[in-house]
């Protein structure tokens, strides 16, 4: 298979992965009704952070109506558990910006272990994410009742949009076929079997914080909040190999890269000549439409998509206002790629991780 991968060329791999595969035109239909229902509440109650509640519908939207309300279940879980460790820490350690990042970084380390190391992975990978988000914001806003608004909304923009696509997809996903006399299976375990003894492991989580703190003192040092993405970015591409990690952190570029050029394009053509709601589905429904059929394609390829998704949405919905600055573009890709490429130099450099066969 990977021979045959490499024997082929761009345009041929470009044409398989975007061909046509039984049940894709549907999962983009499901996409695309969710992130409407989406759009239109976020801008009629003007809910923040819709780009987050985005791409939320493009992580929980699966295959089957099981797997959805599984990962609906894990993600609504733990972003009340991540949103409440956030509130806690902040009121012991708001005024102590040493004692915080201490407990910023512990939480994130355990979530990260654990994300590797636990049948329960995504969860505590929403922890982990909901931490990174919610430090980027301590020193955007030295105000704590502000603070702990944001910590609000942002449990609100993934419990809403991840409600929304688990009632979508069991509403047009087919009624999983009742279960026969079939022996019942053992459980796989919540804990791989050498977790606490295997030393990659941790050393698998120490690396991750690592290039996120190498991050955030980078864009501290040079005062550009604009760039925060380069921490989620650490997390998002982190993976047990250094070729799988390589591999995402490409997706995550060409995705960001075709997401923000469709920005760039709307921004400058578009946005000036809409003034509703409806002139922005229209003009952002054929852009998710075009990263749903991406991100309903094999695994290979699939992640860009919902990179596409990011990029638009961070740079064009990410206010109830139409967005005509173009440094967000800029931030967002700067912040990506110096993401990428620390992470890159971190898994090369410590312990790196060679692919499984």
């Amino acid at each position: 298979m990977k021979g045959n991968a490499l024997g082929q060329s761009l345009w041929e791999i470009f044409k398989e992965e975007m061909s046509d595969q039984p049940g894709r035109a549907d999962a983009v239909f499901r996409h695309l009704l969710s992130c409407t229902i989406v759009i239109l509440l976020a801008m009629s109650l003007q809910v923040p952070l819709l780009s987050i509640s985005l791409v939320l519908v493009f992580f929980v939207t699966q295959s089957s109506v099981a797997l959805t309300k599984m990962l609906g279940t894990l993600f609504i879980v733990s972003a009340t558990l991540a949103v409440g460790l956030a509130i806690l820490l902040l009121k012991f350690s708001f005024d102590y910006p040493l004692l915080r990042i201490a407990g910023a970084s512990l939480v994130f380390f355990v979530s990260v272990f654990f994300m590797r190391t636990c049948r329960l992975g995504p969860l505590f990978f929403v922890v982990a994410l909901v931490t990174l988000y919610i430090q980027s914001q301590v020193d955007l806003n030295n105000d704590p009742e502000a603070l702990t608004r944001a910590c609000l909304w942002a449990w609100v923009a993934i419990a809403y949009p991840t409600l929304v696509t688990v009632a979508v997809n069991t509403l047009l996903l087919p009624a999983p076929a009742p279960p026969g006399d079939k022996a019942t299976t053992a459980k796989p375990p919540l804990l791989v079997a050498d977790a606490f003894e295997n030393p990659v492991y941790p050393q698998f989580a120490f690396k991750t914080l690592l290039a996120t703190l190498l991050c955030y003192l980078l864009y501290t040092a040079v005062n550009w909040p604009g760039i925060h993405t380069a921490m989620l970015t650490c997390l998002i591409t982190a993976m047990p190999s250094l070729e799988k990690t390589l591999h995402k952190g490409l997706l995550r570029i060409l995705g960001c890269l075709v997401g923000s050029a469709l920005a760039l394009l709307c921004m400058v053509w578009v946005v000036p000549r809409i003034d509703s709601i409806v002139g922005l589905l229209l003009m952002s429904l054929p852009v998710l439409g075009l990263a749903a059929w991406v991100s309903a394609g094999s695994p290979r390829s699939s992640y860009a998509g919902i990179q596409i998704v990011f990029g638009f949405a961070l740079a064009l919905l990410a206010d109830f206002a139409p967005m005509t600055d173009l440094s967000e573009i800029r931030d967002r890709l700067v912040g990506i790629l110096l993401g990428v490429g620390v992470t890159a130099l971190i898994h090369v450099g410590l312990w790196p991780e060679p692919a499984k066969a």
